[in-house]
């Protein structure tokens, strides 16, 4: 072969690689899309798994703990301000690992603020802590970084008093007895100047709730405290306490008995003669009518009220009032009013 016949040859075979490779280029795109998005997946791939690249990722209205409370009171002192308030707008931005990214939560870093570093009352400023995690990363920044919160003496005041109020007509023809209060004295607790103004606690407990049966009632009743000037004090800050409990209420128990009731008046005899020239104007009873709280039973069998009924008048010329005692029917029964007052009205007689 000639060397003309050799260049030939030579430029058709360059000829032909050159056309292969511009139809390959030109006219298997579908090939090359193919090559491209295995390429992405094994690079996505390798990257997931290497926990040495992260990303950064925002979460927004964080959940902020507060820690430290009973250390901070224990210090003697304590917030005022609703942290809830405070705290209800907090960001964080945390580095996560690629492979753990969509599942990361806010919750994974535990941001809190601790109330122990409170050392003084005023305006303090708390900084925003967080825990780093060993699986989704570590928080890069926090939103806001501190927060201020005002503070307060932390007080205890012992040893106030309960008292009981009824509210409400109590049923014609039922007793109600004292009730007994457990516990009948309380501690407040809270800052100093809400706990300085406390004067009494009460219970109340209302004629509508009970249902009247003779018995024991033995019920529970929401404590409310009041300050000074006898206004009721409502605050999240203060703590009823009894022997280091916190409580909300009390427990009430109290006795409730069916009544009957007596007219005094016609039940009033007397005995023997005024003095000479004297004469009985009048004669009043007070109290006029008397009631008797006892067990049903015991009711019954009342006929009649017992009391003394007879004053002695011998020899009277002024007016004089007499004391006579009801009796108790049984051990467990309740006279209201036990004395009758009698009065004798003595006037001399007018001689025509």
């Amino acid at each position: 072969m000639s060397k003309e016949q050799k260049t030939s040859v030579n430029q058709t075979f360059l000829s032909q690689v050159c056309t292969a490779i511009r139809h390959i280029i030109f006219h298997n795109g579908w090939l090359k899309l193919i090559a491209v998005i295995i390429s992405v997946i094994l690079w996505a791939g390798l990257i997931s798994q290497d926990d040495s690249l992260t990303r950064d990722k925002t979460f927004q209205n964080v959940n902020v703990s507060v820690i430290g409370t009973e250390t901070m009171k224990s210090n003697g002192y304590i917030v005022v301000d609703n942290l809830d308030n405070i705290l209800n707008d907090v960001s964080i931005i945390a580095a996560v690992p690629q492979k753990q990214y969509e599942k990361a939560e806010s919750s994974a870093y535990n941001v809190r603020i601790d109330l122990s570093r409170i050392n003084g009352t005023g305006t303090q400023e708390l900084k925003l802590l967080s825990t780093n995690s060993t699986t989704f990363g570590r928080v890069v920044s926090t939103s806001p970084a501190f927060v201020e919160v005002t503070v307060e003496d932390y007080i205890v005041r012992q040893r106030i008093p309960v008292s009981f109020s009824i509210e409400g007509q109590i049923p014609d023809g039922w007793y109600m007895s004292t009730p007994s209060l457990d516990p009948s004295l309380v501690a407040v607790s809270g800052p100093r100047s809400l706990v300085e103004n406390i004067s009494r606690a009460r219970v109340f407990m209302n004629t509508d709730d009970i249902e009247w049966v003779e018995g024991t009632l033995v019920t529970s009743a929401r404590i409310v405290l009041y300050n000074r000037a006898g206004d009721e004090v409502h605050s999240r800050l203060l703590s009823v306490t009894s022997s280091s409990m916190i409580i909300d209420s009390v427990v009430v128990e109290t006795q409730l008995l069916p009544t009957l009731t007596f007219e005094t008046k016609p039940l009033i005899q007397t005995s023997g003669t005024v003095a000479r020239g004297y004469r009985i104007s009048d004669i009043k009873v007070s109290p006029e009518t008397v009631t008797i709280a006892a067990r049903e039973e015991v009711l019954e069998q009342l006929a009649d009220l017992p009391m003394e009924r007879t004053v002695k008048v011998n020899g009277l010329k002024e007016t004089t009032v007499f004391q006579l005692k009801v009796q108790k029917p049984s051990d467990d029964s309740v006279v209201l009013n036990d004395t009758v007052n009698v009065t004798v009205e003595i006037e001399p007689i007018v001689q025509q």
